[in-house]
Order: C-alpha cells, then sequence, then structure tokens
C-alpha cells in the first residue's frame, strides 16, 4: 500500500492557494477552452451525463475495509453504499433532503453531500458549465505546471480542481463552503476502464488527517431511468 505523504502538507488553507494562484498572470477564455478540451480527450467524452455509476471498494482508517458503490443522477441525486465489515451504511441526498441510512439529515452533512456528489461527477460536471473558471497556474515542485479550475455549486460550496497542465489528468479536488472544514481528493493510478480514463485509487482527506481511500474497479453511465436507486427511506 502507499504510504501517503504528512497530513500537513496536503492541507493547504483555501485563502493561501487562492492568493497564491491570483498573484499570476490572468489566463484568457480561450485558455480555458483549451485545458477542458484536452481534459475531455484524456477522460473521453461521455455525451450529455444523466448518471454515473461507480462501483470498487473503501477503506477507512476508523471502519476498515468495504465495498462502495455510488450513484449521481440528474438533476440532483447522490447515494453511496459503503459495506464495512461492522455494518453497511447508505448515504443519500435528493434535492434539498438527505438521510444517513433512515435517518434524515439537513445542515453540513446535506452540504457535505452536495460537495460529494459534485466530486463524483468529475471531469464531466466541468463541460459545457458556465460555472468554471480558470483561476491560474503554478509550478507544483516537480517541474510539473498545475492548472487550477474553480467549479462554483450552490453558494456557498465550491470545488477547485488542480490539473496537470501537460496531459489533463485532474490531480486534486478541494470541496470548501462548510465553515472552515475542507474535503480533499487526491486522484492517482489513471487507467482505461472501457473507453474513459479512470484515477483508480482517491486518497480522501478531511481537515488535513488523512482518513482513507477509494478503489475504483468499475465506470458506467446507465442510461435508463436510476429512479429505483434513489428511493427515499420509509
Amino acid at each position: 500500500m502507499t504510504t501517503p505523504a504528512p497530513a500537513f502538507r496536503r492541507w493547504i488553507p483555501i485563502a493561501a492557494l487562492l492568493a497564491a494562484l491570483l498573484v499570476t498572470t490572468p489566463l484568457r477564455a480561450e485558455e480555458l477552452a483549451r485545458l477542458l478540451a484536452r481534459i475531455e480527450a484524456a477522460y473521453g467524452a461521455a455525451g450529455e451525463v444523466t448518471a454515473i455509476r461507480q462501483h470498487g471498494r473503501t477503506v477507512s482508517r476508523l471502519r476498515g475495509d468495504g465495498a462502495m458503490e455510488r450513484w449521481w443522477a440528474a438533476p440532483d441525486r447522490f447515494r453511496i453504499r459503503l459495506a464495512y465489515p461492522g455494518g453497511t451504511e447508505t448515504r443519500l441526498m435528493i434535492g434539498t433532503r438527505a438521510w444517513q441510512g433512515l435517518q434524515p439529515k439537513g445542515g453540513p452533512y446535506l452540504q457535505a453531500m452536495r460537495l460529494q456528489a459534485a466530486r463524483s461527477r468529475l471531469p464531466w460536471n466541468l463541460f459545457g458549465s458556465d460555472r468554471v473558471t480558470l483561476l491560474g497556474s503554478r509550478s507544483d515542485g516537480d517541474g510539473r505546471t498545475v492548472h487550477t479550475l474553480a467549479l462554483a455549486l450552490q453558494p456557498p460550496l465550491q470545488l477547485l480542481v488542480d490539473v496537470d497542465a501537460e496531459n489533463g489528468h485532474l490531480l486534486r479536488s478541494i470541496g470548501s463552503g462548510i465553515g472552515d472544514m475542507q474535503f480533499i481528493t487526491e486522484y492517482r493510478d489513471f487507467r482505461r476502464i472501457g473507453s474513459h480514463l479512470v484515477a483508480t485509487r482517491e486518497e480522501h482527506y478531511a481537515m488535513g488527517r488523512h482518513i482513507g481511500h477509494s478503489i475504483i474497479l468499475g465506470l458506467d453511465f446507465p442510461s435508463g431511468t436510476a429512479d429505483e436507486a434513489f428511493r427515499p427511506p420509509e
């Protein structure tokens, strides 16, 4: 298993990151279009995405290793099922409502679900959106140029997305807007699943602490109705 870098190297305050980016020369709209085209060429076009399904495994530092399935469906539905050794947890979001198992949730939990749903749609929610801004670029210290995109979600939520300038691979996403909390996912082990590029390993951090990782084994874009997957708990 790859040992993650110390957490203090992973947690970057949003204000500091934005300040580092905003001192760079502003990038023009055509440069944003070229970068998005590079990302789409790398990951593969998926047409009009109305549903995304992923499955694999999750490893939590607190709860152990288990099977994982994620569903997103338009316009704003999301479900994740985690089968840990101590029991299965299902989290569900339908519009402005959320549940953890049978328990209704709101507030920060609902906001965190919205960030997770947006992460599950990357990179396809970057295309054809007027809510994407190219903030700037920087060197990551290894001689690699990284562009940072901002994807505005329902205020005050947003995702910052780091992109490798050379190959268009998404390297990291930072979700913010819930108080001073940050949720960071780093993307690794890029492989082809069918005709699409997939980061098959995701390292997860919350407030600078490494909380676990996910392994993505399958990805598809269901074309039929996904209503059965999003039934509210009775």
